[in-house]
């Protein structure tokens, strides 16, 4: 049995060790190398992006229609 955890630990490792300090930022580590950057730097490379993320929502707004693209990569 040992063998087996071991043999699982040695795969484990490889995804835990970037997952394990940033576990919230496992997910999107491996999306983009932005990761330590912030959760929002895969999503949007752009630092004034950020902002528009709580606009996305507000369709209204003109600037937001441009920035379609970045909607289905939330998501």
């Amino acid at each position: 049995m040992p063998t087996e955890k071991a043999d699982f630990s040695t795969i484990l490792p490889h995804l835990q060790i970037p997952g394990t300090p940033r576990s919230p930022r496992s997910p999107l580590f491996p999306l983009g190398p932005g990761g330590p950057a912030g959760p929002t730097s895969p999503l949007t490379p752009t630092n004034p992006v950020g902002p528009f993320l709580p606009d996305c929502p507000g369709s209204p707004l003109s600037p937001v229609v441009p920035k379609g693209p970045v909607l289905p990569l939330k998501p």
